[in-house]
């Protein structure tokens, strides 16, 4: 039988910029707040922007699959993505 890890990944993926570190501090914050069960990383490496097909920066990516790019999430919105999954 197969075990699920009880911790899914989130990758805040950017090339470091100012709008990038403020995408990683709204998803830590969210996360950390709500005690939701992620690990929230942040990958500055163009490789796995392009594995992903990441278009625009900053980009916010759930077990592999990019559920925002190209701007900064508001808290709301991704809570409610993060429960919808």
């Amino acid at each position: 039988m197969e075990t699920v890890p009880s911790h899914r990944k989130i990758e805040v993926l950017g090339p470091g910029c100012t709008r990038c570190k403020e995408t990683f501090r709204v998803v830590a914050h969210v996360v950390e707040t709500d005690k939701l069960p992620f690990t929230v990383e942040k990958v500055e490496g163009m490789e796995r922007m392009i594995e992903l097909g990441l278009l625009a920066t900053p980009g916010v990516a759930v077990d592999g699959k990019v559920i925002f790019s190209g701007r900064i999430p508001k808290a709301e919105e991704l809570r409610a993505a993060l429960c919808a999954l």
